[in-house]
């Protein structure tokens, strides 16, 4: 009986040692396993901004492309395609599609012939910073979209 008692001694001692083995295990694959989602996150969280910048600036693009275009008044059609980015409407809006994007980031240039007609239509992001759990990206000029001008062009003060 003696014999006995003291293997129950021995098992009970080692199921602890091992509970804190079984902590130690948990928290070490625990902070593996968070790491891996927190990364994939981020990587998928960048990557869905970035493709509703494109898409937003594909978008405005197109609409340049087809827009009057009135040489009195150029600023109106920047304005406009810089709203389409934004809000995706020409009208200014109130919450824009990409938390934290500005007119400051939407740059619209429209490449003029000689005659000062509207012949190329470019709209890019500059400057805007795509913030995710644990690090920033900053795009260089990107998304950027060029497209031929086939609108109408009128002159409101001619």
């Amino acid at each position: 009986m003696l014999c006995s008692n003291n293997s129950r001694r021995a098992t009970g001692a080692r199921k602890r040692s091992q509970l804190g083995n079984a902590v130690l295990e948990f928290a070490l694959g625990w902070s593996v396993l968070w790491a891996l989602f927190a990364g994939l996150y981020q990587f998928g969280y960048s990557f869905y901004v970035y493709n509703r910048l494109q898409t937003a600036v594909a978008d405005a693009a197109e609409l340049g492309a087809k827009m009057t275009y009135d040489t009195a008044n150029p600023s109106a059609f920047s304005t406009a395609l810089q709203n389409m980015v934004l809000y995706g409407d020409e009208t200014a809006g109130t919450t824009p599609l990409v938390p934290g994007l500005t007119t400051n980031n939407v740059n619209v240039s429209v490449t003029l012939d000689a005659q000062s007609m509207p012949r190329d239509v470019t709209v890019s992001i500059t400057g805007y910073t795509i913030s995710a759990i644990f690090q920033s990206f900053t795009p260089t000029n990107k998304p950027r979209v060029s497209t031929k001008y086939y609108g109408t062009i009128t002159c409101s003060t001619c």
